[in-house]
């Protein structure tokens, strides 16, 4: 019977090979072609049931995996904890005798910090909803002191509650690229413009400056009735001379990069007395 089973495995699974009688399961009978198959792997019927086994239990482990992946990650609750400036104030003290226009800054603002408690539910990493936020203020702002001129100047006329300069605009075109005390020691205004860009007095007055003056290149000063001074500076060329009458609006100078400058540009200053006043509080920007 042992022999009749060989025979009908062969003739049913003729890419199998018999074991031989008394060998060991690597030794193995030759195939049809005559030569040796010791070392060939069997092919038989329980190696393939145990396969398609082994693909079963395979696929139920990643479908297993699927699903888990597609549940929402469990839900927490934490303190998240956050800080945050608060900007200070200024606390400015008018000075009578010195002209709008000048301020002076006594003491420097200090910003305060506030701590920002927030109950946050999470999914995973990711934050879907703030049950609460609570606030305390950890250090308080300190305000910033100012000193700032209140006095008007003879040429300035009331309207109403305001007071109305009697300057105009120095350039017909351009746009500021400084402004007053934007870094230290710039006691005026940048009007940028191109080169030969016409510049025009802010005021009726008589020309007390023109010529080369320091870092301002070329330069133009003019005096004006009520004690105020005007400056043009970093100028390419000059229209005036000294002791030379001007009228408001009329062509001194054109614009370009003299002296300390690096680019075509107006440098254009107020001054009364010792004082420099901020030319935005007279002039449109």
């Amino acid at each position: 019977m042992p022999g009749v089973h060989r025979q009908f495995i062969n003739a049913r699974y003729p890419e199998c090979v018999s074991i031989q009688g008394g060998g060991t399961p690597m030794q193995f009978s030759a195939d049809n072609s005559g030569q040796s198959t010791s070392r060939k792997r069997t092919k038989n019927f329980p190696i393939r049931k145990l396969t398609a086994r082994a693909l079963a239990v395979t696929l139920a482990f990643f479908c297993a995996v699927n699903i888990l992946a597609l549940q929402p990650p469990a839900r927490t609750t934490r303190t998240v904890v956050t800080t945050e400036k608060i900007p200070y104030s200024v606390a400015y003290q008018d000075e009578p005798a010195r002209y709008r226009g000048y301020t002076e800054v006594v003491s420097a603002g200090i910003a305060g910090e506030r701590e920002i408690r927030s109950q946050v539910v999470f999914e995973g990493d990711r934050p879907v909803k703030v049950l609460s936020v609570q606030s305390t203020d950890t250090a308080r702002p300190v305000d910033q002191v100012v000193k700032r001129g209140t006095r008007v100047l003879r040429s300035e006329t009331a309207d109403g509650s305001r007071w109305v300069s009697s300057f105009i605009r120095p350039l017909k075109t351009g746009w500021l690229s400084a402004d007053f005390y934007d870094y230290p020691h710039h006691n005026g205004i940048d009007l940028a413009a191109p080169h030969g860009t016409p510049v025009y007095a802010a005021a009726q007055g008589r020309v007390v400056l023109a010529g080369w003056y320091g870092e301002y290149g070329k330069c133009v000063i003019i005096e004006h009735a009520d004690g105020s001074r005007t400056l043009y500076g970093h100028n390419s060329s000059l229209d005036v001379s000294v002791g030379q009458e001007v009228k408001q609006g009329e062509k001194i100078a054109n614009v370009g990069s003299t002296g300390n400058s690096t680019g075509n540009h107006l440098h254009f200053e107020i001054r009364i007395g010792s004082s420099f006043l901020d030319p935005l509080v007279y002039i449109d920007k």
